[in-house]
C-alpha cells in the first residue's frame, strides 16, 4: 500500500500458523540468498579481483586449512571472512572468485534490504526506491563491493537485523546482529546492548545470547593469538594507519564527520531532512531507532579516529548506509504526504488512476534524482576497477613464463609494491609477511604501477635492472638471485 487505505475486508481467512510464518520467512531469506549470489556470480564476466585486505584473508583461509596461519602481516584479522575461504581454499585456484561472489552477493542483498527497510519506515515503495538506487550507484559503494571488501555484507546484516526485528523475528534479527559482529568491532557495543534488551525482554535463552558474545570474542582473539602470538594484534595493525588518513588530521572526529558529510548526496540530505519532519510528525520507534544507531556509530568512528584508528572511508559506509535507508525512507513519506494532499486539495480532478500515475511517475523521478549526483563518477570507478583486474590477472602468467613459483622462491626474497604484497604471496604460496617492500639481494623484484597514473615500484636501485625474466602489460619481474637461484 502506498498511500490510501484499503478498504477492511468484510471476511478474513485464516490466519496461517507459526510454523507456517516461520517457514515463509525461511523461504523468503533462502529466495534472497539465492538470488544475490547468482546476479554475483554473473558479475564475474567482468573484469574482477580482490583488493589488499580480501587477499590477505584469502591467503588465511588456506593457512587456517593447512594449520599454519601466520597473521603477523596483512591487514586486521576478520573472522566471518576467513570462515567462508579456508572452505574455499579447498577449491584451489578458485578461491578468489569465490570470495568475490560472496563480498558481492552481500552488497546485492543490501540494495534490496535497503529498499525492504526504507519501505517498512513509512517510505513506501518511493522511499524503498529512492534509497535502492542511491545506495546502488554510489562510486563507494561499487568499488568496495567489486573489490571484495565486507563493507556490502555488514549492511546486509545491519538491515536484515532491522527488517526482521520490525517483523517480529527476534532471534533471525540477533543472529544477523552476530554475523555483523564477526565483521567489524564497532558492531559489538549494539549487538551487546540488543543481546541485554532481549535477556530483559525475555525473548531468547540467555545460554543463546551470552554464548554468541563469547564465540564473537573468541573468534576475532583466538586466531590471531594463534597466527601471530597476540591476542590484541588487530587493534594494534589497526592504528599501523597509513599518512592522509584522517586520524592524522588536527580535529580527526570532525574530519570523518566531514568525509561522512560528502558521502552524502544533495538528495539525500534532503531526504534526511524529511525523515526528521517525519519522525516529529509520526513519532515512530523504527524510525527514531535508526536515527539513533546511525548517529552512534557515526559517534564511535569518531571516537576511535581520535583514539589513533584510521577513520577512512570504509569505516563510514556502515552508517552511511542506514542514513541512506532514511533519506529514501524520508523522501517517499513526503511523496506520499504530498499526494494525499493534492487529493484533498481537487477531488475531483486527482481520482484513483490519476494518482496511481503520479505515484508511479513520482517513484521514477524520486529514483533517479537520488542516483543522478554519482552518474559522474561511475565511469571512472570502473575504468579503476579493470585496471585493478587486469593486475591480478595478469600476474600468474607472467609468474610462470618466469620459471614458476618454487624457482622464483629459491632465486631471492620476493618484493613488490605495499599494496599488492597479499597478490604476489597468494600467487607465490608464500606467507604475506614473506613478502617484502625494499629490495636487496638476492632478490626477485615484481615491480608494478599500482595504478594507471603512478610510477613503478619498488625501486630497483640496490639490485640492478639487468635480470629481467618477464614482462607484461602492468608487472615486470627482475631477478637478482644468490647461489642456489634459478
Amino acid at each position: 500500500m502506498l498511500l490510501e487505505e484499503r478498504p477492511v475486508p468484510t471476511s478474513v481467512s485464516q490466519a496461517p500458523s507459526g510454523t507456517a510464518r516461520v517457514g515463509a520467512r525461511a523461504h523468503g531469506a533462502w529466495l534472497l540468498a539465492a538470488g544475490s549470489v547468482a546476479v554475483a556470480a554473473l558479475t564475474l564476466l567482468l573484469p574482477s579481483a580482490p583488493t589488499y585486505d580480501p587477499w590477505s584473508w584469502i591467503i588465511w583461509g588456506r593457512e587456517v586449512a593447512h594449520l599454519d596461519l601466520v597473521t603477523t602481516g596483512g591487514p586486521s584479522w576478520k573472522p566471518l571472512p576467513v570462515m567462508f575461504t579456508t572452505v574455499f581454499s579447498l577449491f584451489g585456484s578458485a578461491a578468489p572468485d569465490l570470495w568475490l561472489v560472496v563480498a558481492r552477493a552481500g552488497a546485492i542483498a543490501a540494495i534490496v534490504l535497503a529498499f525492504r527497510v526504507a519501505r517498512r519506515l513509512g517510505g513506501g515503495v518511493a522511499g524503498g526506491v529512492a534509497a535502492a538506487a542511491a545506495l546502488a550507484i554510489a562510486p563507494w559503494w561499487i568499488r568496495n563491493a567489486a573489490l571484495g571488501n565486507s563493507e556490502g555484507l555488514i549492511v546486509a546484516f545491519l538491515l536484515a537485523t532491522v527488517d526482521r526485528h520490525l517483523a517480529g523475528d527476534r532471534r533471525a534479527a540477533f543472529l544477523f546482529a552476530v554475523c555483523a559482529g564477526l565483521l567489524r568491532p564497532e558492531a559489538w557495543p549494539f549487538l551487546g546492548l540488543y543481546g541485554l534488551w532481549l535477556l530483559w525482554r525475555r525473548q531468547l535463552p540467555i545460554a543463546m545470547v551470552l554464548g554468541a558474545g563469547a564465540g564473537v570474542v573468541a573468534l576475532w582473539l583466538l586466531p590471531e593469538l594463534w597466527g601471530s602470538g597476540d591476542l590484541l594484534r588487530a587493534a594494534h595493525r589497526a592504528k599501523d594507519v597509513n599518512p592522509g588518513a584522517p586520524t592524522y588530521a588536527d580535529n580527526p572526529a570532525r574530519e570523518v564527520l566531514r568525509d561522512a558529510g560528502e558521502m552524502l548526496t544533495a538528495p539525500l540530505m534532503a531526504g534526511l531532512t524529511a525523515a526528521a519532519v517525519m519522525l516529529m510528525v509520526r513519532r515512530d520507534r523504527a524510525v527514531a531507532f535508526m536515527v539513533a544507531l546511525s548517529i552512534a556509530w557515526l559517534g564511535l568512528v569518531a571516537y576511535m579516529t581520535s583514539d589513533g584508528f584510521s577513520g577512512n572511508q570504509r569505516y563510514l559506509i556502515a552508517p552511511v548506509a542506514l542514513l541512506i535507508v532514511l533519506g529514501g525512507a524520508g523522501a517517499g513519506w513526503a511523496l506520499q504526504r504530498g499526494v494525499v494532499l493534492l487529493r484533498r486539495a481537487v477531488p475531483g480532478v486527482v481520482g484513483r488512476h490519476v494518482g496511481h500515475a503520479v505515484v508511479v511517475v513520482a517513484t521514477v523521478a524520486v529514483g533517479v534524482g537520488f542516483a543522478a549526483p554519482s552518474f559522474q563518477r561511475f565511469v571512472p570507478t570502473m575504468h579503476g576497477l579493470e585496471y585493478q583486474a587486469d593486475l591480478a590477472d595478469e600476474l600468474p602468467g607472467l609468474v610462470r613464463a618466469a620459471g614458476g613459483a618454487d624457482a622464483l622462491t629459491r632465486c631471492g626474497t620476493p618484493y613488490t609494491g605495499a599494496f599488492l604484497v597479499p597478490v604476489v604471496a597468494w600467487n607465490l604460496h608464500l606467507h604475506t609477511q614473506q613478502v617484502q617492500l625494499a629490495p636487496r639481494a638476492p632478490a626477485v623484484v615484481f615491480r608494478v604501477r599500482t595504478t594507471s597514473r603512478t610510477h613503478p615500484v619498488p625501486s630497483l636501485a640496490a639490485v640492478g635492472d639487468r635480470d629481467t625474466l618477464a614482462t607484461g602489460t602492468r608487472w615486470r619481474i627482475v631477478a637478482a638471485c644468490g647461489s642456489g637461484g634459478a
